[in-house]
């Protein structure tokens, strides 16, 4: 079993997996997955976040997250709605 600190895991589950799902949301155009401004980025020079890349920085700072359920209401949460 690995540590919740281990490099390619987040909780158990291989972040190559998670960033997988993810980028299949994104390519997916019946979710909404715009990248995201951030203001204060040092990291992203043109200052907009890839919807993978926050996602996966979010479950890294927040580890008591179920990556599992979190990308479950993801799923929820950026679907279109039916027209």
């Amino acid at each position: 079993m690995k540590k919740k600190n281990d490099v390619g895991f987040i909780n158990d589950v291989r972040e190559e997996v998670i960033i997988a799902e993810l980028s299949l949301m994104e390519a997916n155009s019946a979710f909404l997955t715009e990248p995201t401004f951030r203001g204060a980025s040092q990291r992203w020079t043109d200052n907009y976040i890839s919807f993978v890349d926050y996602h996966i920085n979010y479950l890294k700072i927040h580890p008591a997250l179920n990556p599992q359920q979190y990308i479950s209401n993801l799923r929820l949460r950026f679907r279109k709605a039916p027209r």
